[in-house]
């Protein structure tokens, strides 16, 4: 069986200037790397970046899935607009959805692993 992974980040608040696209260049010479996008998939191997610290330094949505099952959606949203105490139930009650601060960003992961259930 192949395998085959997908990753796609994008940029909302701001475009992503030249030494931020050289930056992500170094991570991955195949990507398709944009002012506002980077997107790469995998047949082989892995990526070699962390979703997480892409998105706390340049994006405000990523999207990962592979063929195995693995699913994950990470949103990057000002600290503000998250109201923490509202939503701490929901986050209680499942181990699929986690918040990180990021400065003065909140980043909500939602992932999932098809294999896991």
């Amino acid at each position: 069986m192949s395998e085959y992974q997908y990753y796609e980040f994008q940029a909302v608040d701001r475009p992503l200037g030249n030494a931020d696209r050289q930056a992500l260049r170094g991570l991955s010479s195949r990507a398709r790397i944009t002012a506002t996008s980077f997107t790469n998939s995998y047949e082989w191997g892995d990526f070699r970046g962390d979703p997480g610290e892409l998105m706390a330094r340049w994006f405000d949505l990523h999207l990962y899935f592979a063929n195995w099952g693995s699913r994950r959606l990470m949103i990057k949203l000002p600290a503000k607009l998250v109201d923490r105490d509202r939503i701490g139930g929901f986050l209680a009650a499942t181990d699929d959805v986690m918040l990180e601060d990021a400065g003065e960003h909140v980043i909500i992961s939602i992932s999932r692993d098809e294999e896991e259930n």
